[in-house]
């Protein structure tokens, strides 16, 4: 705090030399005059003394017989001195920071995660119809009314979740999978008008237990795909029975629905790896928005090759995201060769893929109770079709339906 302050009111580094450089000090010491950083030996020493004292030292300099010269200049009075005699470098500053505060008050990155079935330029493409993109106005986006859009244009996307950091705006999506019971309780802090939990697959009730709300379904019923199993409309009754008014709250229970999964696999004979040859070009390159330019300008040559992309975006102070981005492409060469699986390795390659189909579910809370399916042998290859029995707690919440219209009780007589 004490070098905040200095730099402030400015300050100097002197020498001082000549008949009695001691009693120079003292007497600094004795007016109040704080001197710091002291060095020197014999007749000569150096110091740090503020501005404002080094204007006092003329009596003391005329008394000890000595001579004081000035080595640096340190702090903002000698700053903005400097600061003056540059007008261009001044109004530069000025534009800076007005561009970074017009800058900022828009979006110029749109990140991704989550995604795995649903490709981020079929998310882009839905955000531009929906008036988003880069150079959007921040404060012109309702990013609830855009999760509710993008999870009705995506039947596969169950959770999503938009935040603006900076001028970054982070999509987070769930597919074919449920919110955990953190992020339903995040979800229900948004229903202030209440919520219905609402059977996120058809399949019929195994158990259910509730919390708050009015239960709809009971053990053993069976349930499509978005019906209400509890309600957050609460009745409350007159003392005939009529119902009075209706209260909202946000549902809370557990649902656990059985239901049955169609599988169908196909593992075919014939397949085309890649031979790389060992070939290789590299790109330079810089983005601006959509637009690329390559570096050299020369397109590859080669028929058949992959590419591998590095690129990294311009970020000012860790906060504000801008258009801009600079990396490589690497281009390597190969060649197609066809190959024939037997059908011991084809089968191998089926049953792997089905096994990793048991273990995504088992990701997912889905308990598989049941597994019938066989592999048939074809022309071209195997197939494995059949279906799962499965137990999982499929809920999802969504805003509370409007209450029916009450009849007030007639006054006694």
């Amino acid at each position: 705090m004490i070098g905040v302050i200095r730099y402030l009111k400015g300050y100097l580094k002197i020498k001082v030399w000549g008949y009695s450089p001691e009693r120079f000090m003292n007497l600094c010491t004795n007016r109040g005059i704080i001197l710091w950083g002291l060095s020197g030996d014999g007749g000569c020493y150096t110091m740090y003394i503020s501005l404002s004292d080094f204007f006092m030292l003329r009596d003391i300099v005329k008394k000890t017989k000595t001579r004081v010269a000035v080595l640096e200049r340190h702090g903002l009075p000698f700053f903005m001195r400097d600061v003056k005699r540059r007008k261009m470098f001044l109004a530069g500053i000025v534009f800076c920071f007005c561009f970074l505060a017009f800058m900022s008050r828009f979006v110029w990155a749109i990140e991704f995660t989550g995604n795995e079935l649903i490709t981020q330029d079929q998310i882009r493409a839905f955000l531009r119809e929906q008036g988003v993109d880069y150079g959007v106005k921040k404060s012109g986006l309702d990013l609830e009314t855009l999760e509710a859009a993008l999870r009705e244009s995506f039947s596969g996307v169950t959770w999503v979740s938009m935040q603006l950091t900076g001028t970054r705006l982070t999509v987070q999506i769930k597919e074919n999978d449920l919110p955990t019971r953190e992020e339903t309780k995040q979800q229900a802090l948004r229903y202030a008008d209440g919520a219905d939990l609402v059977a996120a697959k058809s399949g019929t009730i195994s158990s259910i237990l509730t919390r708050s709300g009015v239960p709809q379904v009971k053990q053993g019923d069976t349930v499509e795909k978005g019906d209400v199993l509890i309600s957050g409309l609460v009745p409350v009754n007159n003392d005939d029975g009529t119902v009075r008014q209706w209260e909202t709250v946000v549902a809370d229970g557990d649902a656990v629905l059985e239901f049955e999964e169609p599988v169908q696999l196909s593992q075919p004979f014939s397949y085309t790896y890649k031979n790389y040859t060992g070939r290789e070009r590299r790109y330079r390159f810089l983005s601006l928005f959509s637009r690329r330019w390559l570096f050299p300008f020369t397109r590859c040559s080669y028929v058949k090759y992959d590419t591998v992309t590095q690129e990294r975006r311009l970020r000012l102070f860790g906060q504000i995201d801008l258009p801009l981005f600079t990396g490589s492409i690497l281009c390597r060469e190969y060649l197609p060769v066809d190959a024939v699986y037997d059908e011991n390795s084809a089968r191998s390659l089926l049953e792997g893929k089905f096994e990793k189909i048991i273990a995504r579910f088992e990701e997912k809370g889905v308990h598989i109770i049941q597994k019938d399916v066989k592999i048939v042998k074809g022309v071209n290859g195997l197939v494995l079709t059949g279906t799962l029995k499965a137990h999982q707690e499929a809920v999802l919440l969504r805003a509370a339906e409007k209450p029916p219209e009450t009849e007030t009780a007639a006054a006694p007589q």
